[in-house]
């Protein structure tokens, strides 16, 4: 019997495991210095069925340029690192191929950008929340992915990547990613004072624009090791119960 109820509760604990799923999180979040552009789409000139997306801190800028912003991890753990000076650098491309769509009602997507992005601490080097950053050295957090989306109408929309669509690979010098799903990350930036705003012409890729804008940065959890420690604590409370209730009924 003692066995048959130890295979019980191994087996409970087995389902309910595979039965949990995983909640989104949002580990960090970013906010330009600046209210001007700091994004910028340039539609391919030949074929125009695809493009360049990049960081600017110019508005002339035709390649990738570091744009000063301040990053905040939101990770209970890393609560000490918040509103941290940095350099963003965004570099990311739709080869030919990928013409925008029409979703109706003004609104426009662009698929199959992919790239890579990092924030690099630019601060007076030091230790913060016990964390060493050093100036123009330490990697908040970069990022490379494929397959992330533009889309929105008039002069506001968002840059995306869902895992559900595509990938995403995060490194970083502060977050260990700690219970993160394995690829599951994702992000969005916003796209906000659009100019000009959204379009695209039938058969090619979205128009060129510049856009400012913040963002977000997520993985999907799975629960913490103290959850599952509270869950077998559970259900070996569990066993107990149904043992001391068999003992009942047979008195």
């Amino acid at each position: 019997m003692t066995s048959l109820r130890l295979s019980f509760v191994a087996l409970t604990f087995a389902l309910w495991s595979a039965a949990v799923p995983a909640h989104s999180a949002v580990f960090a979040q970013f906010d330009p210095d600046a209210s001007a552009a700091d994004f910028k789409w340039v539609r391919s000139t030949s074929p125009s069925t695809g493009g360049d997306l990049f960081s600017i801190n110019s508005t002339g800028a035709t390649s990738a340029q570091g744009v000063a912003t301040h990053f905040t991890f939101l990770d209970p753990a890393l609560s000490a690192l918040a509103f941290l000076p940095a350099t963003l650098t965004l570099s990311a491309s739709a080869p030919s191929g990928n013409p925008a769509v029409n979703n109706g009602g003004g609104i426009y997507t662009q698929l199959g950008v992919s790239g890579g992005f990092s924030f690099i601490y630019s601060g007076v080097s030091g230790i913060v929340g016990g964390h060493v950053l050093v100036q123009n050295v330490t990697n908040l957090l970069s990022g490379v992915f494929t397959n992330a989306w533009m889309q929105g109408g008039g002069t506001s929309g968002s840059a995306n990547l869902a895992a559900t669509s595509g990938s995403a690979s995060y490194t970083s010098d502060i977050e260990l990613f700690t219970g993160a799903k394995p690829n599951s990350d994702e992000f969005a930036f916003n796209l906000l004072d659009v100019t000009p705003g959204f379009g695209a012409t039938v058969g090619k890729a979205l128009n060129s624009f510049r856009a400012n804008g913040g963002g977000n940065f997520s993985f999907l959890a799975t629960p913490e090791p103290a959850a599952w420690g509270l869950m077998l604590v559970g259900f070996a409370g569990l066993g107990l119960a149904l043992r001391a209730r068999r003992r009942t009924t047979a008195a």
